[in-house]
């Protein structure tokens, strides 16, 4: 307990420095994206940390919107409400439930980027099971997302293997689901001219990469920037979200698919049990 009230007064602390910092924001928002809640993993944020960076953005005013929103205005060119956070929790592992307990308690709007292979797949205990799926189906404020069917490197490599990749990841989606999605994340943030291609032939209008310049009125809808949030002190998500670039240099972006993977999922060669 005592503990706890630390933890508390030093969150309050940290607001009150940063609260003057915050009178004005960029006409622009800002995707943060989680992996894990609570684990012992380098992609893991700690529920209480997690808790904190979403009671900031709170007290700060950062307005919590929907990626249906956010997409509304990549289409119309036209700039994000001021401040504006989307919130995406990408690979699907169990420890999703978590999180959806916390955003469903302040309901919050949250977007699940998906990979296919791995999800309601009864070898992979780690992952959300179809009985999790379906319960996430009843808040009306999550959004389901494709984040591929194998989430493996080879995909901005090998176009034979990404074609085959996107057909199956739109099939499985569709039969977890129950619907198709226009909204799709790069496994590990890297594209390729034929794979974006291919993507946008089946139907995706909406591709999400990583990086750090805010989403406005001039974002491209096939390069829609997100930012890794799990690593990220409340100062420093206080400068993502104000787009310093002082702070942001101490934020190295994570490594392209040709060199170390930086995922909470492995490629599809440890798929523990084929879903086809």
């Amino acid at each position: 307990m005592r503990a706890a009230r630390l933890f508390a007064a030093t969150i309050t602390a940290v607001l009150c420095l940063l609260m003057p910092a915050l009178a004005t924001f960029a006409s622009a928002a800002t995707i943060l994206v989680y992996h894990t809640f609570g684990a012992s993993s380098s992609m893991s944020i700690s529920m209480a940390a997690f808790e904190a960076q979403l009671d900031y953005l709170e007290q700060t005013g950062h307005k919590v919107i929907s990626i249906d929103e956010l997409a509304r205005c990549v289409d119309e060119k036209k700039n994000p409400p001021d401040g504006a956070v989307v919130i995406a929790i990408d690979d699907g592992w169990t420890s999703v439930m978590k999180a959806y307990e916390v955003l469903k308690r302040r309901n919050l709007p949250f977007t699940l980027f998906l990979p296919m292979a791995y999800v309601a797949n009864p070898g992979s205990k780690s992952t959300l099971s179809q009985a999790d799926i379906d319960t996430l189906k009843t808040y009306p404020k999550v959004t389901f997302a494709n984040h591929s069917f194998s989430h493996s490197p080879r995909l901005t490599r090998d176009e034979a293997f990404a074609r085959e990749d996107v057909r199956k990841s739109v099939e499985r989606f569709r039969q977890v689901v129950g619907r198709d999605t226009t909204y799709f994340a790069y496994p590990y943030g890297s594209c390729s001219e034929a794979y974006t291609r291919m993507l946008r032939e089946a139907g995706f209008t909406h591709l999400f990469v990583t990086g750090y310049p805010p989403v406005s009125a001039a974002t491209n809808p096939l390069t829609i920037p997100r930012v890794a949030a799990h690593r990220l002190s409340l100062p420093v998500l206080a400068s993502v979200l104000r787009d310093h670039a002082a702070l942001l240099a101490k934020v190295k972006s994570p490594a392209p698919a040709t060199g170390p993977l930086l995922s909470a999922t492995p490629p599809a060669e440890t798929i523990p049990r084929n879903v086809e």
